[in-house]
């Protein structure tokens, strides 16, 4: 049997009677990033709360974010964590971190540090190994060098992560080289290839907001 389509009724039912906090926050958050300018792209509040909840249960402690703009992940996995654990977000645009830096700063939130600059040039200085848990949700055409280093950052054992594994609903669609969106999405479905032929992982993707590719690594 095909799973169920999820409605809007039933999206604001989950948010509603699962999702509330997260949603709270979200307004929270926003409402800096749009007095600043800040694109208000995020992950959904249903799909916050199942990262939060996986978090919680891989009992991580140590969390890679790709991809900051406002915050909004970041600090949902920061408050999954706990004092005890740490969230690294990598943002390239300065403007995009100072929202964040702002947010993380009025929510109290002293678990996150923020690395501004090419994510890459960022991941190629760390440690081998050090992560539980690692989100892509950047630039779709790096997805897969994010997938190559994440790798190598991943603790054995621990998760990765991609983003938009159904590429804004244009997946499956037909588009021509001239379409905007034509970029990411090609990025997306060759990215979901490769996360899936990927033999060091156990990968699935979780139906939840635009699609969530994971893998758990054994190394």
């Amino acid at each position: 049997m095909k799973g169920t389509p999820l409605t809007e009724s039933t999206f604001k039912y989950i948010v509603d009677n699962f999702a509330g906090e997260e949603a709270m926050l979200l307004e929270l958050m926003q409402k800096r990033a749009a007095e600043a300018g800040v694109p208000m792209i995020m992950i959904s509040e249903e799909q916050a709360k199942f990262l939060g909840m996986f978090l919680k249960a891989i009992k991580a402690k140590r969390v890679l974010d790709i991809g900051t703009l406002f915050g909004y992940s970041a600090a949902v996995m920061a408050k999954a964590l706990g004092p005890d654990g740490e969230v690294v977000t990598l943002e390239f645009d300065p403007k995009h971190a100072e929202v964040a830096r702002s947010n993380f700063k009025h929510l109290e939130l002293e678990n996150i540090s923020l690395l501004l600059g090419p994510a890459l040039d960022h991941m190629k200085t760390m440690a081998d190994g050090i992560f539980d848990f690692i989100i892509i949700d950047a630039d779709k055409p790096n997805y897969q060098n994010y997938l190559t280093e994440g790798l190598r950052l991943i603790k054995n054992g621990g998760v990765i992560a991609g983003d938009n594994a159904f590429a804004f609903g244009l997946l499956t669609e037909t588009l021509t080289p001239d379409n905007p969106d034509y970029p990411n999405v090609l990025a997306i479905r060759e990215f979901n290839k490769v996360f899936a032929a990927e033999r060091s992982m156990f990968s699935a993707i979780v139906p939840v907001g635009d699609g969530l590719v994971m893998g758990v690594v054994s190394k």
